[in-house]
């Protein structure tokens, strides 16, 4: 009995590790979802903002406190105690420009999880549109197959009968051939596809994207100035520009005063300077104020120049990203123009055409009045004609996904 228990347990866990990876259909909704709490960079980069905001309060640190202690003749022959407290500090100005230059950049940390949300959903709606129109293309094509097939086997037989030559017989296959090439790619790109979609989720389960129908999508698309300024990517540029002219008036600071306050209470033994005699437990107490210049400044120009010149690049970066989505939206609604004009087109033309070569050779080729193989490459026009349909349709819908990314509007 023993062994067979063995192999009934072995059975239960692979039927349940069956159960775990098992694929269940996701929707994009559900997948923008769990890839915002899930996604490893918008984790890692949610962790690196929380770090910035610990870092924010470390701009009011302040030198360690001096505590010392006097043993000796320093007052008169005899033996006398002294102790002493000072503090250095900056003036407040110092340390509120240091908690800005830290808060601004929590701010960019905060900007580049944005931007990674936004790139994140643009990726989810490239492979959902993509697998859609991979779904549907594999449809066409296994239909394709279906018919090839059959020429395929036809033509075997009036092969072997002697009722056609090998060049039929061997366009037959290798038409077959092509179509299950096809078939197999496309099947692997759909397998890349899940992966990718998998690895963006990051939550241990194994999803596939839900197909539906394969159409154009939504254009709620709307942008002007005040939205290209609100992009993802040109908010970081703006909060790096904002966070490189806080370092400068940080190094600024360094030109200001350092300050320092201390107390000091010491002990006198003897005759003391108004001619009264004075035991050990008399004490006398001082308290001291200090400044510190900076004298020698060629060290925190340097560094305020260099401060100065990275906030120049920054504010060219910040022009250019500004410009760099202008110039991408423009090129997309020219890309995209002219896509939606060919869809229409192929809509008002095309695809009846093809329809009405479907009707027609099926009926010929039910009333003997076109052979199998004429049906065959009639029938394979039409598909052709349906398939560059579908390819225009996913041009189109790549352009609106990338409008929508590049206008920030969803």
């Amino acid at each position: 009995m023993r062994p067979l228990i063995k192999y009934i347990i072995i059975a239960f866990f692979a039927l349940l590790n069956g159960m775990l990876i098992a694929q269940s259909t996701i929707t994009l909704a559900q997948a923008i979802d769990i890839a915002k709490n899930n996604n490893a960079k918008l984790r890692t980069e949610t962790k690196l903002v929380q770090y910035r905001q610990a870092l924010v309060n470390t701009a009011y640190r302040f030198d360690p406190t001096q505590f010392n202690v006097e043993l000796g003749q320093f007052n008169s022959a005899f033996f006398d105690t002294g102790f002493g407290i000072s503090q250095s500090f900056f003036l407040p100005k110092v340390y509120r420009k240091r908690a800005e230059a830290n808060m601004y950049q929590v701010k960019s940390g905060e900007a580049y999880v944005r931007l990674s949300e936004a790139e994140i959903r643009q990726q989810l709606d490239e492979l959902f549109s993509e697998y859609s129109f991979l779904t549907k293309k594999e449809g066409l094509l296994k239909y394709q197959d279906s018919l090839y097939n059959a020429f395929a086997q036809k033509s075997l037989l009036r092969w072997e009968k002697g009722e056609s030559d090998i060049l039929e017989k061997t366009t037959a296959e290798q038409q077959k051939l092509n179509i299950s090439n096809q078939l197999s790619m496309l099947g692997k790109m759909k397998d890349y596809i899940i992966i990718h979609l998998n690895w963006l989720l990051n939550d241990g389960g194994n999803y596939i994207p839900e197909t539906g129908k394969t159409d154009i999508l939504p254009y709620n698309i709307f942008y002007d100035t005040s939205s290209v300024k609100n992009h993802p990517s040109i908010l970081v540029s703006e909060q790096e520009l904002l966070f490189a002219k806080s370092l400068t008036k940080v190094e600024k600071s360094a030109l200001l005063p350092e300050f320092m306050a201390g107390y000091r209470n010491v002990s006198i033994r003897g005759t003391g300077a108004d001619n009264q005699v004075y035991q050990g437990g008399d004490r006398f107490s001082s308290f001291q104020l200090g400044i510190g210049l900076p004298l020698f400044t060629k060290g925190i120009r340097s560094a305020i120049s260099s401060a100065k010149i990275m906030e120049d690049i920054r504010t060219h970066e910040y022009t250019a990203k500004k410009e760099e989505i202008v110039a991408k939206i423009q090129q997309q609604y020219v890309l995209y123009n002219e896509t939606i004009q060919q869809v229409n087109l192929y809509e008002q033309t095309a695809l009846p055409n093809a329809k009405t070569i479907r009707s027609v050779s099926d009926k010929q080729f039910s009333n003997g009045q076109i052979n199998y193989l004429e049906y065959v490459m009639l029938t394979n026009q039409a598909i052709n004609i349906e398939s560059e349909y579908l390819e225009l349709k996913r041009n189109l819908n790549v352009y609106i996904i990338n409008l929508h990314y590049l206008t920030n509007n969803y």
